[in-house]
């Protein structure tokens, strides 16, 4: 078994079982636990050996994880809402580490930032019905008078 497959099936035994917070932290882990070892001139059979099977470690954080929102009274996962990504590697290199994308907008900075972004753009919007209206009352005096010519020689006919 390689790292990248290790990984691969430790993520997929905790994928809908516990946070993505938690599912990437243990990734992130296991992934720098097994790079360590490795270095030291281990194979990851021998790794897996001693550490055991990644379904059983999954069964492990899971069971751990629900005791700790039990023990907290307390939904453990709300703080690990959002995205991420991860890619176990390329090119076969064993060194690779998780590229991980994760945003936490929960935090209150977050959320001040993205209403002065509403507000910059609610404001950039009325700038702009404000130009062109400032546009069409300064035209509109010559452009009413010519529609009232065109309407009077018009009727004449």
């Amino acid at each position: 078994m390689s790292k990248e497959e290790f990984l691969r099936r430790l993520e997929e035994a905790l994928s809908g079982e516990v946070p993505m917070g938690v599912i990437r932290e243990n990734l992130i882990y296991y992934q720098n636990y097994l790079s360590q070892e490795m270095a030291r001139g281990r194979s990851v059979n021998e790794i897996v050996a001693e550490i055991g099977e990644p379904r059983i470690i999954a069964r492990t954080i899971i069971d751990s994880t629900e005791a700790m929102e039990e023990a907290e009274g307390a939904d453990y996962g709300s703080a690990y809402q959002g995205s991420y990504r991860t890619d176990y590697g390329s090119g076969g290199r064993e060194n690779d580490i998780p590229q991980i994308h994760y945003f936490d907008l929960s935090k209150w900075y977050w959320k001040l930032l993205l209403l002065a972004g509403m507000f910059l753009v609610l404001f950039l919007v009325l700038g702009i019905i404000n130009g062109i209206l400032a546009l069409f009352i300064r035209f509109a005096g010559p452009i009413m008078f010519c529609l009232l010519l065109y309407w009077l020689i018009k009727r004449r006919r």
